[in-house]
């Protein structure tokens, strides 16, 4: 059901109504269709309930209603409408009240509104609180233990790291400085010895080729593998930080 099945049913069971009464009754709940929105319609038809006990109502609070047909006071039950504002949804009934009206109110039908404010959420109780605090004063040594021990844990590991790069590195330049001291002491040997010089040069160029794949290794450590960890923490740490959030 829509607002216009709505409405038109309504407008049928007031069909036996004066038509002014039956316009301001109409009036009076097309209204709160406008106030709640097109996109929370179906909310307020729900929260109305059937037509006909709208109707009801209606003919109930007409003026010269009297015995049982006096107005009494709704029930949570009877009707209610669903206000949305910015700061969330209102749940308010809309009661008569069990004294009879002056006639002004009468003639404009006006009803009392009443509140009913959204249930509190509650908290957790005291107790578990005190248990938890306890709980967490006990158990801070170990976690502090704990989170140094593994930061000590990962500063060794990150400085074992470094110092194999480093002792590459070392290497490297030793080979490139043996290098070129074999194949000087070499070329002066060609002169005296052709034989030796030709060795001392061989076995500097050995040397080379010996500082290049040192050269190699240092370069993938620190260039690749290192920023590669680094980014896989990052993303580690990141994707956790997401579901958390999440």
């Amino acid at each position: 059901m829509n607002r216009t099945e709505f409405m038109s049913q309504l407008e049928q069971l007031l069909r036996n109504i004066t038509p002014a009464e039956r316009e301001e009754a109409l009036q009076y709940y097309n209204d709160y269709f406008d106030d709640a929105g097109a996109e929370n319609e179906q909310e307020v038809i729900e929260a109305l309930g059937n037509p006909a006990r709208v109707a009801e109502n209606i003919k109930r609070d007409l003026p010269g209603n009297t015995g049982e047909n006096m107005p009494r006071r709704a029930q949570p039950s009877d009707r209610a409408v669903v206000e949305y504002g910015k700061t969330g949804t209102e749940e308010r009934y809309f009661e008569q009240d069990t004294a009879p009206n002056t006639e002004k109110e009468r003639e404009a039908g006006q009803n009392q509104v009443y509140s009913t404010p959204a249930p509190a959420k509650k908290g957790m109780p005291g107790w578990a609180i005190v248990l938890i605090t306890i709980a967490l004063i006990f158990a801070s040594p170990v976690l502090l233990g704990l989170v140094i021990g593994l930061l000590g844990v990962l500063f060794g590991v990150l400085v074992t790291w470094f110092a194999l790069i480093f002792a590459v590195v070392m290497v490297m330049l030793s080979m490139f400085i043996v290098l070129i001291v074999l194949c000087a002491v070499g070329v002066q040997c060609l002169v005296v010895d052709p034989l030796v010089g030709i060795a001392l040069i061989g076995g500097g160029l050995i040397c080379g080729g010996i500082g290049i794949l040192f050269l190699m290794l240092a370069v993938a450590m620190a260039g690749i593998v290192t920023p590669a960890v680094f980014r896989g923490i990052w993303r580690l740490f990141r994707g956790k930080k997401k579901e958390a959030t999440v």
